[in-house]
C-alpha cells in the first residue's frame, strides 16, 4: 500500500476502499510503531504531477541532452524557460501602489501552473513537436519515473506527434 494512488469516485467507494484497504494498512503500521502520513488530492491534482514529472524527467531532460543550439548545449532549465517564453509568453497585469493610487502595467510570464491539464498536455506537445522536428531530438519508447516507478510507453510517439503537426499544418482534422 506504501505509495500506492487510490482513485475514489463516489462516496460509497470511497468509504469501502478506506474501511477495506487504507485502515487495515494504517493501522499494522502504526501497530508496528511506524508513523503515517496521508495525503489526498483531487484527481485533477495529480494528473498535472504527472505531467510535470513527465515534461521535466523525460522532455527538457532528452531535450537538454540532445539538443544543440549555434552548437552549443544547455541545461534543462535554460531549455525550461525558453519553451515557456516561446510558447507561453507573457501576459500584462495592472497594480495599484497604495501609497499614491497610480496604476501601474507590467509584463508577468505565463506559468505551467496556471494551465489546465488539456492546455498542459496541448504544451507538452508543442514542446515535443519543436525538439522532434527543429532539433532532431528522439525520445526513448518508454520512460520509467524515477521517483515514483510509474513506467510511461511512448513507442512511436515521435512520428505520431509528427503526423498531427503535419496535419495541423494542411488544416485536416488532428
Amino acid at each position: 500500500m506504501n505509495g500506492q494512488v487510490l482513485v475514489l469516485n463516489n462516496p460509497v467507494q470511497a468509504r469501502a476502499v478506506l474501511k477495506e484497504i487504507a485502515l487495515p494498512w494504517i493501522g499494522e503500521q502504526l501497530a508496528a510503531g511506524r508513523a503515517c502520513a496521508m495525503d489526498l488530492r483531487l484527481l485533477e491534482d495529480l494528473k498535472t504531477d504527472k505531467q510535470r514529472a513527465y515534461l521535466h524527467g523525460c522532455i527538457l531532460t532528452n531535450i537538454a541532452h540532445q539538443a544543440r543550439a549555434n552548437g552549443e548545449k544547455f541545461p534543462m532549465k535554460t531549455w525550461k524557460e525558453w519553451y515557456r517564453n516561446e510558447f507561453l509568453g507573457f501576459r500584462t497585469v495592472s497594480h495599484m501602489n497604495p501609497f499614491t493610487k497610480k496604476l501601474s502595467r507590467r509584463r508577468q510570464r505565463v506559468s505551467t501552473e496556471d494551465l489546465s491539464i488539456r492546455k498542459y498536455a496541448d504544451y507538452i506537445e508543442r514542446v515535443i513537436a519543436h525538439a522532434v522536428v527543429e532539433l532532431n531530438v528522439r525520445f526513448p519508447e518508454e520512460w520509467t519515473d524515477p521517483d515514483t516507478g510509474e513506467v510511461f510507453f511512448l513507442k512511436n510517439a515521435d512520428h505520431r506527434r509528427q503526423v498531427r503537426e503535419r496535419k495541423k499544418e494542411l488544416g485536416i482534422e488532428a
